[in-house]
């Protein structure tokens, strides 16, 4: 219960550890290829996002901005991400952009000390993963 405690005490002000951002997770429930994983890369590597994890070779989890031109960068990713399966036969794919507060520590060069947390990266990877079974099982129309 001590992680709750901390969603209920929020700082205020430029000292504190609550960032909004723009969160993107993309899962992925069919083998790639090395060509496919490839071009997957390029674009999450071109996203401009500010710190970005893989967990496993299908998917991924972006950070940007938790402003109007982070989730423009978030959704143009998205895009992106939708377009390179549709022309390489990724069948199974999800992707899931929202915003939302997150605590998370930077270090003095902008990057994340750890993985933030937050109610909103738990939101995301269920929504991207439950796509991407929708989608590997032929249950969903377009990504």
């Amino acid at each position: 219960m001590a992680l709750f405690g901390l969603f209920g005490n929020k700082k205020k002000g430029f000292a504190s550890p609550w960032l909004q951002l723009t969160v993107v997770y993309v899962a992925t429930r069919q083998d790639l290829t090395a060509d496919q994983a490839y071009l997957l890369r390029g674009k999450v590597l071109a996203a401009g996002s500010i710190q970005f994890d893989f967990f496993e070779p299908a998917s991924f989890q972006l950070f940007f901005a938790g402003n109007a031109a982070g989730l423009q960068k978030a959704q143009a990713l998205a895009d992106a991400l939708q377009q390179v399966a549709r022309d390489n036969g990724i069948v199974g794919i999800g992707i899931s952009v929202q915003q939302g507060e997150c605590l998370a520590e930077r270090s003095e060069m902008g990057r994340f000390v750890a993985r933030p947390v937050g109610p909103v990266l738990a939101q995301t990877m269920r929504e991207a993963t439950s796509r991407a079974e929708a989608a590997a099982a032929g249950l969903s129309g377009p990504i």
